[in-house]
């Protein structure tokens, strides 16, 4: 096997300079780096072992990430990418790579064999766990690793695992306290899933919360207030459920949707419906991805700063793998209710105005 021993040594260089070819090329002269790049080619060199690089410096430069969902997701869903956007941002300045360690199926979830097996075997400097479900066994695959690990937005409350997430609470009862203060006495909630497994035994937080901040905004008219389930996070499967809540006799007035994707599902389908959006539907999001201003009308969603979530869990991390500070325990970060034009007046109220 050729070694960079052998790169040096055709190239006429130290092996000090040629290392640095690979790994700082700005240290090095235009004519030194040309031949060891010409020698490598020749020799058939493609590099520095990454696992022999590890054990030289104690540093493997890439970061996990325990992914929700699938790959097609990851690159997918429109919030998923803003904040892989911010991730990646994060990442740039240390020129750390990433590893995503994605889920499949809740049988996957179950066993937690595939998932484990790839958080235990990663060659990382850390995890960043992106909205992972309670029990996850990648989870506690990376906490046992004892590697430096970021958690946004869930799971929740891990003694000493750095946190990065909003009050989901509070935005989910701002935006049904919004629909309440406008009329609207008919609402339906449609919610993501409560757990990865059929069994229950891995929550999601996250959607327990926002539920709960929708029932203390909607007050007295909690409990008649239907929830239904949209799962996964999908358009499609949004469409498909909008196609029975809003085809039933009394169907609601006014949708709490705990995605913009799922609150676009609802608005395609009032469209093709012929339901007026909102003279005769109100349709409130979650997260301000970027198509929400672009629908029409724009959509009344709940923003997040989804993309600073990355960022900050890459900044978190990166600090933590370089011992620079203290990592703080929990960033919560700010959220607002922005109003635009898929909320009104219910039609009796619009109608007496």
């Amino acid at each position: 096997m050729t070694t960079l021993r052998d790169v040096a040594a055709a190239a006429e260089v130290s092996v000090g300079t040629a290392s640095n070819v690979f790994s700082r090329p700005e240290l090095v002269s235009d004519a030194a780096r040309e031949r060891v790049r010409a020698a490598a080619r020749k020799l058939g060199y493609a590099g520095p072992d990454p696992a022999a690089r590890r054990l030289r410096t104690g540093v493997a430069g890439a970061v996990g990430l325990v992914f929700t969902y699938t790959l097609e997701f990851a690159f997918a869903d429109a919030a998923a990418v803003t904040f892989l956007r911010g991730l990646a941002g994060g990442l740039h300045e240390r020129q750390s790579g990433l590893l995503i360690v994605p889920t499949t199926r809740s049988e996957v979830l179950r066993s937690g064999e595939a998932g484990e097996g790839v958080v235990r075997d990663a060659l990382v400097d850390g995890f960043v766990v992106y909205s992972a479900p309670e029990h996850d066994p990648r989870v506690e695959a990376a906490i046992a690793r004892r590697l430096p690990t970021v958690i946004v937005d869930q799971p929740r409350d891990r003694d000493r695992v750095p946190f990065v997430g909003i009050d989901d609470h509070a935005g989910a009862r701002a935006a049904a306290e919004h629909l309440g203060g406008l009329g609207h006495r008919r609402i339906a909630i449609v919610s993501f899933g409560f757990s990865a497994d059929e069994a229950g035994e891995q929550q999601f937080p996250l959607t327990a919360e926002r539920l709960a901040g929708y029932r203390a905004g909607l007050g007295p008219l909690a409990d008649a207030t239907p929830v239904h389930i949209c799962r996964p996070n999908a358009i499609e499967h949004a469409e498909d459920l909008a196609r029975e809540v809003l085809s039933r006799d009394g169907r609601p007035t006014a949708i709490l949707a705990m995605s913009d994707v799922i609150a676009l599902g609802f608005r395609r389908v009032a469209a093709e419906l012929g339901i007026d959006v909102p003279g005769e539907l109100s349709i409130v999001g979650f997260d301000d991805s970027p198509l929400a201003a672009l629908s029409d009308p724009p959509l009344t969603t709940v923003a997040q700063p989804t993309e600073d979530k990355g960022r900050v869990a890459a900044e978190l991390l990166l600090a933590a793998v370089g011992g620079r500070r203290r990592v703080r325990r929990r960033t919560i970060l700010p959220i607002e209710l922005r109003v635009r034009g898929t909320t009104a007046a219910p039609p009796r109220l619009s109608s007496r105005a």
